[in-house]
């Protein structure tokens, strides 16, 4: 049977009970009413009210498969008959990790002997297990300890043991310092490579992603042509490019080439442009939405 799905928030009304009603409250649930009605009460149906009602747990997991050129992912996530009524956006895989994911497999160079950090990656980490294959070192990082356990399960089931050592995973809330501490532990001196793949659609998130972004990027660098990037991989939502940009800007990252696949403005530099047009990745474009957009220290 196929279903629609609506979550909503409900706000208990503070109206008057009819005169014709015979029913009467007893005083302590009285007085508990109007406890709830005084607080605004918010009823969040995501989580146990969906179970209650609907007879569905979010918790429901499903298999997907994902396809690159020369392997398959098999990927455990949150079943789609669930993701609407779920409140937590990592336990699904998002259009623009799996273009980043291909953008990384024709592109090997990206993480090549690198040590590369992904933020937000969720729990399909697949990215990150793209990186792991020429990468010295892949930190897959989410704030969301449910995420963490699928991805860890992910991990486990997709990558060659030979790789099992590269790829680390690490809880990391954007601005908490306790946890940036503990993922520069991992990276002696910082990453070369950092990943984010639709982190930025909430606003109130975009300025501790650069700050945590500016604590954990590799500061010192000898080759001036090797200096450490910052990818972001999106769809414009709620934040747009100059909010972006700007927020970027304050912790020291320049913008030093973008990939807009609905725009036929040419390129800021030649960096993102050679990662479609010389491995004949337009055609898998999956959204006209898309965006890359390519930092770096200024």
């Amino acid at each position: 049977m196929n279903r629609c799905w609506v979550q909503a928030t409900f706000r208990l009304s503070n109206g008057t009970k009819n005169s014709s009603d015979t029913a009467k409250l007893d005083q302590s649930e009285e007085h508990e009413r109007k406890e709830v009605v005084d607080s605004s009460t918010d009823i969040d149906i995501s989580d146990g009210l969906a179970m209650e009602m609907f007879g569905a747990s979010p918790s429901s997991h499903e298999m997907s498969e994902f396809k690159l050129r020369d392997s398959v992912f098999k990927i455990k996530l949150l079943s789609k008959e669930y993701q609407r009524t779920c409140k937590y956006t990592g336990l699904m895989l998002w259009e623009s990790a799996r273009f980043m994911a291909s953008v990384l497999d024709r592109n090997p160079n990206i993480a090549s002997g690198k040590r590369v950090l992904e933020l937000g990656c969720g729990c399909t980490g697949i990215c990150s297990m793209v990186a792991a294959r020429s990468a010295n070192l892949v930190v897959a990082t989410d704030a969301d300890t449910k995420a963490l356990t699928l991805l860890t399960e992910n991990i486990t089931m997709n990558l060659q043991s030979s790789l099992l050592g590269k790829l680390k995973t690490g809880l990391l809330e954007w601005g908490n310092k306790e946890h940036i501490e503990s993922i520069k532990g991992l990276a002696s001196g910082g990453f070369e490579v950092i990943i984010g793949t639709d982190v930025t659609y909430v606003a109130e998130a975009i300025i501790p992603l650069f700050e945590t972004a500016k604590e954990l990027i590799l500061q010192k660098v000898e080759v001036v042509e090797e200096k450490p990037a910052l990818i972001l991989c999106h769809v414009f939502r709620r934040v747009d490019e100059p909010s972006l940009l700007s927020a970027a800007s304050k912790f020291g990252f320049k913008l030093v080439d973008r990939c807009a696949m609905n725009s036929r403005e040419s390129p800021l530099g030649n960096i993102a442009d050679r990662w479609f047009y010389e491995n004949d990745l337009v055609a898998e474009i999956l959204s006209s939405a898309l965006h890359i957009l390519y930092f770096q220290m200024e």
